[in-house]
């Protein structure tokens, strides 16, 4: 028989939020994430890495360091990684603005300064500490992730998974079909990571081009009457400008979907399939390849989201704002 305190330490283990390391490249969408990573019980934020991607890398920390003061996670340390990625010249997303986070100027510059340690030493020192392994939330390329295996190869026993929004098996997306900008941007990373043995849950545009943001969902925005909820609805209606002008959509919630299986992981349903990527193509360079039906002979080195409950995912950001 369980006894009471078994019992206790049963139900404490529960209701014990999910530490989390998260490395990205702020963003708008990955400005969301924060906010999510921050307000939800589920989630306990352990540090924060950047990455060039959708902005240089002094730009995308200067980001990371506004959004996490200004939402009252100014304790949350940040750490500065890669200034470009590990082969090859940096390609900058065209999303987010300049800045990386246009359309919200009013946002005070931090006064927090990120630590004085390389993001990849940073992410290894956090994963090396812990007592259990960690998971860790990449929205950005890879280029922080494939430098940590590489040059801290005894760590990856320490990462219980890794939730990488990127790739893309179905659709059109928005760099050169069949790509999506973080695969695009770091192939040889992503490359490194597949090949790693880690423990691999691709959230690509398959799932995220069902989370846009309409008029609906907008409206619901619109009701959180707070300084956050209006921030959120300056950052999304500055986001959507390139996915309305090139696309017809409203603003796809990427980042924050991959955030979002921290907390509610049946959002997605996946499948599991061995991934490769184009590093030579010349129209589909970058491109994620999923070998389904197990031609090549390798064994599954990820499992990717192919299928989103959307109404859910929203009711969840809604309801972290809204409290």
């Amino acid at each position: 028989p369980v006894t009471n305190a078994q019992r206790e330490d049963l139900m404490t283990q529960a209701v014990r939020p999910t530490r989390i390391l998260y490395d990205c490249d702020p963003g708008h969408d990955d400005a969301i994430a924060l906010v999510m990573a921050h307000r939800s019980p589920a989630v306990e934020l352990v540090g924060v890495t950047t990455t060039c991607g959708n902005a240089e890398i002094e730009k995308t920390t200067s980001n990371a360091l506004r959004i996490l003061e200004f939402i009252g996670a100014g304790n949350v340390p940040v750490a500065q990684g890669c200034y470009r990625p590990l082969a090859r010249p940096l390609r900058l997303g065209t999303a987010d603005g300049p800045s990386g986070l246009e359309g919200s100027p009013y946002l005070p510059q931090a006064t927090i300064r990120p630590v004085d340690q390389h993001a990849v030493d940073f992410l290894a020192a956090k994963l090396l500490a812990e007592p259990e392994p960690m998971t860790v939330v990449a929205t950005g390329p890879l280029s922080n992730i494939g430098l940590l295996i590489l040059k801290h190869r005894n760590v990856l026993p320490k990462i219980r998974q890794l939730i990488w929004m990127g790739g893309v098996f179905y659709r059109k997306s928005e760099i050169i079909t069949p790509t999506e900008f973080n695969a695009f941007c770091d192939p040889e990373a992503l490359r490194i990571v597949l090949d790693s043995g880690v423990k691999l849950l691709m959230v690509g545009l398959d799932v995220t081009m069902q989370v846009l943001v309409e008029e609906p969902q907008y409206a619901e925005f619109r009701k959180i009457d707070t300084e956050l909820g209006k921030v959120v609805v300056d950052w999304l209606l500055f986001y959507e400008k390139l996915h309305r002008n090139s696309m017809g959509v409203g603003g796809a919630l990427h980042d924050p979907l991959a955030l979002a299986l921290v907390i509610d992981p049946p959002l997605v349903r996946t499948r599991p399939a061995h991934i490769g990527v184009d590093l030579t193509g010349t129209f589909a360079f970058g491109a994620t390849v999923a070998d389904f039906w197990n031609e090549r002979g390798e064994p599954p080195n990820a499992e990717i989201a192919t299928e989103v409950d959307a109404d859910r995912f929203f009711e969840l950001l809604y309801s972290l704002l809204r409290d």
